[in-house]
């Protein structure tokens, strides 16, 4: 029976662990879309200046 609490504790420690670290991911993708995503007029800007260079 003590054995069988132990098992059940270490695995609830184990469980806690790889929530944390998934809420580590989720949120490390989070800060990667802000940084990934550029609004319309961004994108039009960087067109045109690219198209500015080349004339």
């Amino acid at each position: 029976m003590v054995v069988s609490g132990g098992i059940i504790v270490i695995r609830q420690f184990v469980i806690c662990l790889m929530y944390v670290r998934i809420r580590q991911l989720l949120d490390d993708i989070d800060s990667i879309e802000v940084k990934i995503n550029i609004t319309d007029t961004e994108r039009e800007n960087v067109i045109s200046r690219g198209e500015e260079k080349k004339i």
